[in-house]
C-alpha cells in the first residue's frame, strides 16, 4: 500500500512538471513507470531503467521534498551508445534543477555519486532546497487567466506577500502578471488600501524553454503591514456597512447618480494640484473613514459602495490631459453601460464620445463601450497614466 501511495504521488507530480528537456523531452509526455518505486519500503529510494525514469525518480525526489534519495539503475539502459551512466546522471540532475518548473523554483544544487553494486548501479541524489517545504506544499496548481487573478485576488484579500501558481498553458510574461495583480487590487476596493510593489518571477526563466507550464512567483510588498491593513479593511467595511441603502428602492442610472450625490456631500476631492503632506488619498479607506480622497479614491470608494448596493461597476485608470486620473463604469438594467466621474460637477450616466470631448484619454480597448462613440479621428490614445485598471470581462 506505501509503494502504490507513493506512485500514484509521483504519478501526478510527473504529470504536471511539464519540463521541456535537454534532450527535447517533455515532462508533460513522459508516462510514470509502473516499477518506478519498487526498491524496499523506502519512498526515496527509486528503481530505473532508463533515462526518462530516471529523470521521473530525481522530479520525485523534488516533488516530495527529499534531502538524500537513492536510485537503482538496475537493467539500465543508457541514452548514448557509449553506455555511459555518469554522464546520464549528471545531465538529468541538472535538467531536474535548471529545466524543470518546480526544480527551478525550489532547488539550491543538486548532487550525486554512484557505485557499482553486482548487478546493478546504485546513486545517492543530494538535493538542497532554496525554497522551504511550506513553500512548496503552498503552489497552487492554475489553469487560465481567470483563475490565476482569482489566486491573486485572494492574495491581496489577505494581503499576504507572496502567491505561487502553477500555471498550465502558460504563454504570458512578468508585465502580463503585474497586469492582472493591478486588475485584481481594483476589483477589491475593499482591500485596496495601497498598491503593493509587484515583483514577479517565473520559472524556469531560460527563454529557450518550450513547455507549456510555468512556476510563477508572486511577491507583494504592502505601503503598511499586515496587521494595519487588516483594521483599515474592518473600519472600511463597517464604514461602508454604514452607508448601505442609499440607492434603495432606485434602478440604473437613478442609483448611479445617488451614490455620486453621497461620495460628493461626505467626501472632500484632492485635486492634483493640492498637496496633503505623505498622507495617501488613493484609497476607499481614506474617502469613507477619513473624509478626504483624490480621484483614484474616490473610484474605489464608489466601486465599493456600487458592489453594496448591486450595481455592476469597475474602476477605471486613464488620464485627463497628461494628468493621471480615475473614474468608473456602471452597467445599466438595459445592458449599457455610462461613465461615472465623481470629481466632475455633472458626472453621471457619460458616454465614451462625452468623455473624449472633455479631455478624457484611457485605453478603450480595455473596458466596456459607453453609449455615443467619439468619432474614429477623435479616438484618445493609450492612457497618460500608464495603467489599464481592470480588463473587463
Amino acid at each position: 500500500m506505501r509503494h502504490r501511495l507513493a506512485a500514484l504521488l509521483l504519478a501526478g507530480a510527473l504529470l504536471l512538471s511539464g519540463c521541456a528537456a535537454m534532450t527535447d523531452r517533455d515532462y508533460l509526455s513522459i508516462q510514470p513507470h509502473k516499477d518506478a518505486l519498487s526498491a524496499g519500503n523506502d519512498p526515496s529510494v527509486f528503481r530505473v531503467e532508463n533515462y526518462t525514469e530516471l529523470g521521473e525518480a530525481i522530479h520525485g525526489m523534488v516533488e516530495a521534498g527529499v534531502e538524500h534519495g537513492v536510485v537503482h539503475l538496475s537493467n539500465y539502459a543508457p541514452r548514448s551508445a557509449k553506455g555511459d551512466v555518469e554522464a546520464d546522471l549528471a545531465d538529468a540532475c541538472a535538467e531536474v534543477a535548471q529545466r524543470d518548473p518546480l526544480g527551478a523554483y525550489a532547488v539550491d544544487f543538486i548532487k550525486h555519486d554512484k557505485a557499482y553494486i553486482v548487478s546493478y548501479y546504485e546513486a545517492n541524489i543530494y538535493i538542497t532546497y532554496r525554497r522551504t517545504p511550506e513553500q512548496v506544499k503552498s503552489i497552487v496548481s492554475v489553469t487560465g487567466t481567470s483563475a490565476v487573478r482569482t489566486e491573486i485576488q485572494e492574495a491581496l484579500s489577505g494581503f499576504s506577500a507572496e502567491k505561487v501558481l502553477r500555471i498550465s498553458y502558460f504563454a504570458e510574461d512578468a508585465a502580463a502578471i503585474r497586469d492582472l495583480v493591478r486588475q485584481a487590487y481594483y476589483a477589491s476596493p475593499l482591500f485596496a488600501l495601497g498598491m503593493p510593489e509587484i515583483e514577479v518571477d517565473i520559472y524556469p526563466s531560460d527563454e529557450g524553454y518550450t513547455g507549456a507550464l510555468r512556476i510563477v512567483e508572486i511577491l507583494l510588498t504592502y505601503p503598511e503591514d499586515q496587521e494595519t491593513l487588516r483594521k483599515q479593511a474592518q473600519a472600511l467595511a463597517q464604514r461602508a456597512g454604514g452607508l448601505s441603502g442609499v440607492a434603495q428602492g432606485l434602478g440604473g442610472e437613478a442609483s448611479a447618480r445617488a451614490i455620486d450625490l453621497l461620495l460628493k456631500s461626505d467626501v472632500t476631492y484632492l485635486s492634483p494640484e493640492q498637496k496633503d503632506g505623505p498622507q495617501r488619498r488613493n484609497t476607499a479607506y481614506a474617502a469613507l473613514v477619513e473624509g478626504t480622497a483624490d480621484s483614484e479614491g474616490l473610484a474605489l470608494a464608489y466601486q465599493l459602495l456600487a458592489e453594496q448596493e448591486g450595481l455592476e461597476s469597475y474602476v477605471v485608470s486613464g488620464a485627463v490631459g497628461d494628468t493621471p486620473h480615475f473614474w468608473n463604469i456602471v452597467g445599466l438594467p438595459d445592458g449599457e453601460y455610462r461613465h461615472v466621474d465623481v470629481t466632475a460637477q455633472e458626472g453621471v450616466g457619460l458616454s465614451d464620445a462625452d468623455l473624449v470631448a472633455l479631455g478624457y484619454r484611457w485605453d478603450r480597448s480595455a473596458y466596456r463601450a459607453c453609449g455615443a462613440q467619439p468619432p474614429p479621428e477623435e479616438a484618445a490614445p493609450e492612457s497618460a497614466a500608464g495603467e489599464t485598471g481592470a480588463v473587463l470581462p
